[in-house]
C-alpha cells in the first residue's frame, strides 16, 4: 500500500512539475511576444499593405496581388479601418499577437492524444522562445496567422481521414482553415493540400486488391477537395487573372543553395552557433525516431508533409528565395512540427534520469539556455523600436548578416552620443526624412546609442511630396502613434517631442547606394525661420529644439 501512495505521489509530482512548466512557457510566450510592441515602429515588409491601401479601394485590394505581395485579407481589414478612422500600429500589430499566442497553446492540445504531458509541455517552452515565432508573432505581416491555421489545417485533415464520430467537424474546421491559411499568403497551399496527394497515393497503394474500397476512399478525398477549393477560387481567380503576368514573372527567378539551406536552418532553430544547431537537429533525429518507433503512420505522415511544402516552394524559384529569411518565412509552417520532433528528443534523454520532478526543471533550464544562446537577449534592450529590422533578423550571427557587416559605423553625429548621457526615454527625436527599408534605415544604430525614443517625421508637402513611406498630414483614419509630420510641427504641434532631427543625406547599406532622397537644404530656410536657429549641426544632420521659444516672427 506504501509503494502504492509513493508512486502515486511521485506521479502527481512529476505531472505537477510538467504543467508548471507548460505555464511558464505561456508567460513566457506572452511577454516576447508582447514586450515593447507598443512602441515599435512599422517598417519594411509591414508597408506593402499601406502602400496598397493608400492608393486603391476595396475592389482594386481584393483583386491584385500587388508587385510587393500584400496580403489581401489583411489589407483590406486595414483599408475598413482607416475608412472608420482607427488604424493604428496597435490594431495593425493584434491579430498576428493573438495568433503568435494562440499558436504554443492550440499546438499541445490538437496533439494530447499524441503525445505526453513532458513532450507537450517541452513543446510549448520551444514554440514560446522561438526567435522566428516571435519575430512574425510581432510583425505586421501574415506569417503568425498562417502559421497557426496551415498547423490546424495539417492536424484537422488527419482527424477527418481518421474517420469516426468527430469527422464531418474536422473536415470543416480543415476547410476553414486551409482557406483562411492560403488566403492570407498563397505559398501555405503547398502544405495544406499536400495532404491530398499524401493520402491518394496511401489510398490507391492499400486498394490494390479491392478497386471499391480504394475509389470510395478517394471519393471522400474529392469531396472534401471540392469544398476546400471552392472558396479559394472563389477569393484567389480575381487576383489570379488579374495579375498573372506580375505573379508568373516572381517564379524561377532565384533558387535556394546549399548555404542558404544551412543558413535558414540556423534561423528556424533560433541559434547562431553551428554546434547548437547540430545538437537540436541531432535532438530532433532522435525525437523523429522515437515518434517512428511509436506511430509510423503519423510520423510520416508530418514528415511527408512538412519536407514535401518546403521542396514545392523552393522549386518554383521565388524572387529572394536564395535569402535565408526569405525561405525561413516560407517553411515557417513546418518549423512547429520540427520543434515537436525536437522536444520528443529532449522529453526522451530526459525520460533516463532518475527523479522525475527534476526532469521539467531540468527541460526549463535548457530552453532557458537556448534562449540567451539566441538572437532575443540582443536586441530586447529599451527603449528598442526597431526591432524587425533586418540588422536583428535577417542573420543570427552578426558576422553574416550583411545588415551588420556592410553597415557604415565609422561615424555617428556626437549630438546622438550626447543624448546618451542622459537617463534612457527621457527624450524623444522627430527624425526626418526616412526611409522605410532597412538598407536606408540607420535609426536602430543611432537608438542602440542614444537609447531614447524615436519618432517618424514625414516631410512632404514641406521638402517635396513623398508617397512612399509617408501618407498626408490630411489622412484622419491613419493614426500611427510613432508618425509625425513636418507640416504639423512647423504649424504648431510637437508631438510631445523634443527635438528635430533633420538628416541632410541618407546613410545607406551598404555605404553609397542609391535611394530617394528629398532636398533637405532647400526646405531647412523655412524650418529655421519657423523653429529659429538650429542647436547643432554637422555634414549629416541638423538639429532643433522643439521646447525653445519660436521666433516671433514666424508664421503660424
Amino acid at each position: 500500500m506504501n509503494s502504492e501512495l509513493r508512486a502515486d505521489r511521485a506521479f502527481r509530482g512529476e505531472e505537477l512539475a510538467w504543467q508548471t512548466l507548460a505555464a511558464a512557457a505561456m508567460l513566457a510566450a506572452v511577454f516576447m511576444r508582447w514586450y515593447q510592441l507598443g512602441i515599435q515602429v512599422i517598417l519594411d515588409d509591414e508597408w506593402h499593405a499601406l502602400n496598397k491601401l493608400l492608393s486603391s479601394d476595396f475592389e482594386g485590394i481584393a483583386t491584385s496581388f500587388g508587385y510587393s505581395d500584400h496580403s489581401i485579407p489583411l489589407t483590406l481589414y486595414y483599408r475598413f479601418l482607416l475608412l472608420h478612422g482607427g488604424l493604428t500600429e496597435w490594431v495593425m500589430h493584434v491579430p498576428v499577437l493573438a495568433a503568435g499566442i494562440a499558436l504554443v497553446v492550440v499546438a499541445p492540445l490538437l496533439l494530447r492524444r499524441e503525445t505526453s504531458p513532458s513532450v507537450r509541455a517541452i513543446w510549448m517552452a520551444l514554440l514560446a522562445i522561438s526567435p522566428l515565432l516571435v519575430y512574425h508573432s510581432r510583425t505586421a505581416r501574415p506569417y503568425a496567422l498562417t502559421s497557426l491555421f496551415t498547423l490546424v489545417a495539417i492536424i484537422a485533415f488527419r482527424r477527418w481521414r481518421e474517420g469516426g464520430r468527430g469527422s464531418a467537424g474536422w473536415g470543416t474546421t480543415y476547410v476553414a482553415s486551409a482557406f483562411l491559411a492560403g488566403y492570407l499568403h498563397s505559398t501555405t497551399l503547398a502544405f495544406t493540400l499536400l495532404p491530398f496527394a499524401y493520402y491518394g497515393v496511401s489510398a490507391l497503394a492499400t486498394g490494390r486488391g479491392d478497386l471499391r474500397q480504394a475509389w470510395q476512399s478517394l471519393r471522400r478525398l474529392l469531396l472534401l477537395g471540392a469544398a476546400t477549393l471552392a472558396p479559394l477560387a472563389a477569393a484567389l481567380a480575381p487576383p489570379l487573372l488579374r495579375d498573372w503576368t506580375t505573379l508568373t514573372s516572381k517564379a524561377a527567378a532565384d533558387f535556394v543553395t546549399l548555404d542558404s539551406i544551412y543558413r535558414t536552418l540556423l534561423l528556424l532553430f533560433g541559434v547562431a552557433q553551428p554546434a547548437a544547431l547540430v545538437v537540436l537537429v541531432l535532438l530532433g533525429a532522435y525525437g523523429a525516431m522515437r515518434a517512428w518507433s511509436r506511430d509510423r503512420a503519423l510520423t510520416l505522415y508530418f514528415g511527408v508533409v512538412m519536407l514535401g511544402g518546403v521542396v514545392a516552394i523552393a522549386s518554383i524559384g521565388p524572387v529572394l528565395i536564395s535569402h535565408p529569411l526569405v525561405l525561413a518565412r516560407y517553411a515557417l509552417p513546418a518549423l512547429p512540427f520540427m520543434l515537436l520532433f525536437v522536444a520528443e528528443g529532449v522529453g526522451a534523454c530526459l525520460g533516463r534520469l532518475p527523479m522525475p520532478p527534476l526532469r521539467a526543471a531540468l527541460a526549463g533550464l535548457l530552453a532557458a539556455l537556448l534562449g540567451w544562446l539566441g538572437p532575443m537577449p540582443g536586441y530586447f534592450y529599451y527603449p528598442n523600436q526597431f526591432m524587425g529590422h533586418l540588422r536583428f533578423q535577417y542573420d543570427y550571427d552578426p558576422t553574416h548578416n550583411p545588415y551588420v557587416t556592410r553597415a557604415q559605423l565609422d561615424r555617428v553625429p556626437e549630438f546622438y552620443r550626447t543624448l546618451a548621457r542622459k537617463p534612457p526615454d527621457s527624450v524623444t527625436l522627430i527624425e526626418a526624412p526616412w526611409s522605410l527599408e532597412s538598407h536606408f534605415n540607420p535609426l536602430p544604430w543611432y537608438q542602440e546609442i542614444h537609447r531614447q525614443k524615436v519618432m517618424i517625421g514625414l516631410v512632404t508637402p514641406v521638402c517635396g511630396v513623398r508617397d512612399y513611406g509617408e501618407y498626408p498630414a490630411t489622412l484622419n483614419g491613419l493614426r500611427l502613434r510613432w508618425f509625425a509630420h513636418l507640416s504639423s510641427v512647423l504649424a504648431g504641434k510637437t508631438y510631445g517631442a523634443d527635438y528635430l532631427v533633420m538628416h541632410l543625406t541618407p546613410r545607406t547599406t551598404p555605404p553609397g547606394a542609391q535611394v530617394e532622397w528629398p532636398d533637405v537644404s532647400a526646405c531647412l530656410p523655412l524650418i529655421e525661420r519657423t523653429l529659429g536657429a538650429p542647436i547643432y549641426r554637422d555634414r549629416e544632420i541638423v538639429v532643433f529644439d522643439l521646447k525653445a521659444p519660436r521666433p516671433a516672427a514666424a508664421p503660424r
